[in-house]
């Protein structure tokens, strides 16, 4: 009789082995593919695209509302979010700030009033509010200038004999994120984030390039522009091609220079870079606007005195803001959000992530994840499309969800989805944040299907070959969700 010796240990790793779904290949619900074996079919697809030779993307859907997992693809891999980070940083937001919540602008003085003349120096205490625009720039219609000046005028104040200061607010958070790369920071997008800022953070230079293969030349350059322009190397390039127009400077040095091309046009075109010193701006900004209304800034020198708050002028409602947030991927306002957590949270960091921390813990994050910003910009974030699927389905339970749901641009309709997806069978019934980056594609939110809401997140990095070309295969794969039955 042959003994066959049983290895107990090498048995149940085989049956680990067969259990463990395989890396590269799609999974279905059991009964999805019967359902809709079209779709499967085009997902399959998507993954052996050429493009993806090499790539790292992850893809999740969920039924909206038992959070039942549809369809995913490596759903687990921690990717670089690009502007799908807003949608972390607005939930936190809404849910510890909550949607009321304003910042608020201190006004103090350090003088007694006097007859209509005030004895002292006007002090400005920010506290980050993005949404201060001078009048000429207004955006969101709360006449922040004007509000001020109505404080100053409930008080009696007809001159202001001393200076107009900014308080000094010392806050880790405050500037520019410290791994943002060096191309994005002289730029609008990566305009940082300051207890006082003003427009949000950009000037404009207006360009003129009539002539194919000729230097584009600087015609008018913003009154408020806050740094020299030392250098321009700008080529005029076909009239199809995009905007590559980049302004560098180094932090500390006031001196910029602009480079790279924009496409030919007969009209003067914009190009918008970042204050250095947006503080500066802001008091410059105010001080005409005093004397505009009729109160004189004499900037006599005053002596130390102790401080009285005259007023504050408040901000929009936070669910306004996250609004900008994410039907128009704002940058800065979105790190207004993450410097306010900071502000609030009781262990003040470099990042201020203790909020952060917190809520990836409430939501139940898969571990890996990272995040080194507010906004998206930073190429160290990294989170999955899990993750995303989790705090988009935990919204849905939340009080705040309207001002959530509100906030996200509708596909064909509105925001950054306004030219995406707008076919007759998905216009109108997808709901998404987008995210680019260099290489890297994100669409998470939510989509109304034959069977359903659904929660979706797709996340995709490193691909080659051309934006246009992967970002017409990511519309078939989403546009598709609408048809799951």
């Amino acid at each position: 009789m042959t003994s066959v010796r049983f290895d107990l240990t090498a048995f149940i790793l085989f049956l680990l082995t067969i259990a463990l779904p395989a890396e590269g290949q799609f999974h279905f619900e059991k009964s999805f593919r019967s359902r809709n074996s079209a779709i499967a079919a085009a997902y399959e697809r998507f993954a052996k695209l050429p493009q993806l030779r090499g790539a790292s993307f992850g893809i999740i859907v969920k039924s909206a509302s038992n959070g039942q997992t549809l369809l995913s693809y490596r759903p687990e891999l921690n990717l670089i979010p690009a502007s799908n980070m807003k949608l972390v940083t607005s939930l936190n937001g809404l849910k510890n700030l909550g949607p009321d919540f304003r910042f608020q602008t201190r006004i103090l003085s350090s003088g007694p009033v006097e007859n209509g003349v005030l004895k002292g120096d006007i002090i400005v205490e920010g506290a980050g509010d993005p949404t201060i625009y001078s009048p000429d720039r207004e955006k969101f219609g709360a006449g922040f200038f004007s509000a001020f000046i109505g404080v100053l005028q409930k008080k009696g104040i007809k001159q202001i004999e001393g200076q107009i200061l900014a308080r000094k607010v010392v806050h880790p958070y405050a500037g520019i994120r410290r791994d943002w790369s060096w191309s994005d920071i002289g730029n609008y997008y990566g305009a940082g984030i300051y207890p006082l800022n003003i427009n949000e953070n950009q000037y404009v230079l207006h360009l003129s390039a009539p002539s194919v293969g000729k230097p584009a030349k600087v015609k008018k350059k913003d009154s408020l522009m806050d740094v020299e322009l030392t250098d321009e190397d700008v080529e005029t390039d076909i009239p199809s091609a995009p905007d590559l127009a980049y302004i560098y400077w180094t932090p500390g040095d006031n001196k910029a220079r602009i480079t790279g091309s924009i496409p030919q046009d007969s009209n003067l075109q914009k190009v918008k870079g970042a204050f250095q010193n947006p503080e500066v701006v802001f008091l410059k900004v105010l001080k005409n606007e005093l004397e505009k209304a009729g109160i004189p800034v004499l900037a006599q020198k005053q002596n130390p005195a102790d401080l009285n708050e005259l007023g504050i002028v408040s901000s929009p409602p936070l669910r306004d803001i996250i609004k900008e947030v994410n039907l128009f991927s704002n940058n800065i306002m979105t790190e207004s959000i993450a410097y306010a957590l900071a502000r609030k949270s009781d262990k003040l960091d470099e990042n201020g992530w203790t909020q952060l921390e917190r809520f990836g813990q409430q939501v139940d994050f898969p571990p890996g994840y990272y995040l080194a910003d507010g906004s998206g910009l930073s190429l160290s974030n990294r989170i999955s499309p899990e993750a995303l699927s989790k705090a988009l389905f935990w919204a849905k339970n939340q009080s705040f969800y309207p001002s959530f749901l509100a906030s996200l641009p509708v596909s064909g309709e509105s925001g950054t989805m306004k030219k995406f997806c707008n076919s007759e069978r998905a216009k109108g019934k997808i709901q998404a944040k987008s995210g680019t980056l260099t290489r890297s594609l994100c669409y998470s939110g939510y989509a109304k299907a034959k069977r359903g809401e659904l929660v979706f997140s797709i996340m995709l990095n490193s691909y080659s070959g051309d934006y246009k070309t992967m970002k017409s295969e990511l519309e078939k794969i989403m546009e598709a969700l609408v048809e799951i039955e």
